[in-house]
Protein backbone atom coordinates (compact mmCIF):
# COMPACT_ATOMS: atom_id res chain seq x y z
CA UNK A 1 0.00 0.00 0.00
CA UNK A 2 2.76 2.52 0.75
CA UNK A 3 4.45 1.89 -2.47
CA UNK A 4 1.39 2.85 -4.17
CA UNK A 5 0.73 5.74 -2.32
CA UNK A 6 4.61 6.81 -3.21
CA UNK A 7 3.51 5.96 -7.21
CA UNK A 8 0.79 7.82 -7.31
CA UNK A 9 2.10 11.12 -5.68
CA UNK A 10 5.45 10.59 -8.20
CA UNK A 11 3.30 10.79 -10.98
CA UNK A 12 1.31 13.48 -9.32
CA UNK A 13 4.51 15.29 -9.39
CA UNK A 14 5.83 14.93 -12.53
CA UNK A 15 2.60 15.72 -13.69
CA UNK A 16 2.19 19.30 -12.10
CA UNK A 17 6.12 19.61 -13.16
CA UNK A 18 5.30 19.28 -16.81
CA UNK A 19 1.43 21.27 -16.70
CA UNK A 20 2.31 24.02 -14.88
CA UNK A 21 5.23 25.43 -16.63
CA UNK A 22 3.22 24.83 -19.49
CA UNK A 23 0.25 26.43 -18.98
CA UNK A 24 2.23 29.60 -18.05
CA UNK A 25 3.80 29.29 -21.65
CA UNK A 26 0.75 29.63 -23.20
CA UNK A 27 -0.80 31.93 -21.20
CA UNK A 28 1.59 34.20 -22.22
CA UNK A 29 1.83 32.98 -25.58
CA UNK A 30 -2.22 34.06 -25.77
CA UNK A 31 -1.83 36.85 -23.97
CA UNK A 32 -1.78 40.13 -26.29
CA UNK A 33 0.56 43.05 -24.75
CA UNK A 34 2.92 42.61 -22.07
CA UNK A 35 2.91 44.14 -18.69
CA UNK A 36 5.68 46.45 -20.13
CA UNK A 37 4.18 47.33 -23.52
CA UNK A 38 1.00 48.92 -21.94
CA UNK A 39 0.35 52.55 -21.82
CA UNK A 40 0.98 54.30 -18.14
CA UNK A 41 -2.49 56.16 -17.05
CA UNK A 42 -2.38 59.13 -14.33
CA UNK A 43 -4.73 58.45 -12.00
CA UNK A 44 -6.11 61.66 -10.45
CA UNK A 45 -6.69 62.69 -7.39
CA UNK A 46 -11.02 62.91 -6.92
CA UNK A 47 -12.35 66.35 -7.34
CA UNK A 48 -13.88 68.12 -4.01
CA UNK A 49 -16.97 67.98 -5.82
CA UNK A 50 -17.50 64.17 -6.39
CA UNK A 51 -16.39 64.31 -2.40
CA UNK A 52 -19.71 65.87 -1.70
CA UNK A 53 -23.04 63.35 -1.63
Amino acid sequence: MRRAHRRAHARIWMTLAVLLPLVIVVAMAIRQQGPLETRAERIEAPSAEAADP
